[in-house]
């Protein structure tokens, strides 16, 4: 008796698994005729909206005047070199802008306008707080991580921050 049970059991099972592989197979296929089906696309302001949601979010500071976008072809010719803030001498929006990240709050030790920290390094007087302004110093990176700042902007900066 218990041999006859096996069999039934084994018959049973068997067509179960025959059952599941086929349906199986056939939800496949079905899926495939009936699925989605990606259309080529022709639409240019969609390609534009594709690329402008997988584009970089930030260069890399690779401390050089400029930094290619990702998707630009590198080239052999110099780059050519463009001001932060198209040249502008505009110290105010500036400071804002790049120095007010750290000097605003004191970051990392970063002095603040008129505080008494800053009195005493404007006391080593211009050019020596242009070197480091220029240079780094510590935690500050060189001009302020903007190497696109023109001296004339920097010295611009600091004379404003030593108001």
């Amino acid at each position: 008796m218990e041999e006859q049970t096996d069999k039934v059991f084994i018959k049973n099972i068997s067509i179960v698994l025959t059952i599941l592989v086929v349906l199986t197979i056939s939800i496949a296929f079905i899926s495939r005729e009936i699925g989605f089906e990606q259309e080529q696309d022709n639409n240019p302001s969609r390609n534009l909206i594709s690329e402008e949601r997988i584009k970089a979010v930030a260069g890399a500071y690779t401390n050089e005047t400029e930094v290619a976008p990702s998707a630009a072809p590198v080239t052999s010719a110099a780059p050519e070199k463009t001001l932060a803030f198209d040249g502008s001498l505009d110290s105010e929006i500036i400071y804002a802008s790049v120095c007010a990240t750290c000097h605003a709050t004191g970051v990392a030790g970063a002095p603040k306008p008129g505080s008494p920290e800053m009195t005493q390094r404007s006391e080593k007087g211009l050019d020596a707080l242009m070197q480091t302004a220029l240079n780094g110093l510590n935690a500050m990176p060189a001009r302020g991580g903007r190497a696109d700042l023109s001296d004339e902007q920097v010295r611009a900066v600091v004379e404003y921050m030593l108001r």
